[in-house]
Parts: structure tokens; sequence; C-alpha cells
């Protein structure tokens, strides 16, 4: 009896230093995305979410993007930054007014990508790392390109991104 009290206070323990944890990372999180007039984009955490990351815009117009947390933790470092960067550029590009498809998202993986490597997020060893976690994802005929294809074509994009910023300095 005393030891499973025990348990089961040490598992609110956890619960709630997760929560905590959850709570502070929403308040304040690593990544920021703002839009082109300056406004921030608040990052939201929804643990029930089926994805990584997605970004929204509600009945009022006002622009989100809401992570899980437990998704993202799959993925290597440098691949979570991506994640946030492509939810990000969904925003920056107002792909949140519906016509999703995979023109979409590849224009919102190269937005990303490009802004990663201007901003000096995205070396060698990033893209290694990205391209290693998208090979392994399958693809949406609707949304997505396959697994192996969308990390061949983000190599594309960043490689292009680095002969644009070159070509301007």
């Amino acid at each position: 009896m005393v030891k499973s009290m025990k348990l089961a206070l040490m598992a609110c323990a956890m619960s709630l230093a997760m929560l905590s944890a959850l709570a502070a990372y929403a308040q304040n999180p690593a990544y920021a995305c703002t839009l082109p007039n300056g406004d921030n984009v608040p990052i939201l955490v929804d643990t029930s979410l089926q994805n990584v990351a997605v970004a929204r815009r509600n009945a009022q117009g006002q622009r989100t993007i809401v992570i899980n947390p437990n998704v993202l933790a799959l993925f290597q470092p440098a691949t979570r930054w991506f994640w946030l960067a492509h939810e990000c550029a969904h925003q920056q590009l107002g792909h949140t007014l519906g016509n999703f498809g995979p023109d979409r998202e590849q224009q919102a993986d190269c937005y990303a990508a490009h802004q990663l490597v201007k901003n000096h997020h995205l070396d060698a060893n990033d893209l290694r790392a990205i391209e290693e976690d998208i090979s392994k994802l399958g693809g949406d005929t609707k949304a997505y390109l396959p697994g192996p294809a969308r990390a061949y074509a983000i190599d594309e994009c960043v490689v292009k991104a680095v002969q644009e910023i070159q070509q301007s300095q």
C-alpha cells in the first residue's frame, strides 16, 4: 500500500513537472515566428495534436502555431528547428487560408530552408540530420512528398538559398 502510494505521488510529481515545463515552453519558446509586418505568431502547446506542429488561423483571424512537444522530441534538434521554421513559413506565406497541397508544403519547406540558411541556423551537419529524419517519413500524396523525395527537395532548396545569398553579397 505504501509502495503504491509512493508510486502514485511520484507519478503526480512527474506530471506536474511536465505540465510546468510545457507551460514554460508555451510562455517562452526558444523559437519565435515573426511576420513581415513585425507581428509575432504565438506558439501554443497541444499534446493531443496528431502531428509535429500546425499553422492555424482562428475565426477571428489570429495566427498561431500549435506544437506537440512529444512528437517534436522524436526528431533531432536541427529537424525540430526546421519544423518550426516550416510552420512559420506557412504563416508568412499566408497558407493558413485553405488550398492545402504538396505545392504549399514544398513552398513552406523551401522558405523555411532559406530562412534558416539566411539567419545562420543551418550548417551541413544540420542539413544531414534533417535529411535523415525526413527521409524516414512516409508521404501523403494530398499534402507531402514521400520522405526521401522531400529530403532531396529540401536539399535543393538549401543549395538555391546559399547561391542566392552568395550572389547578393
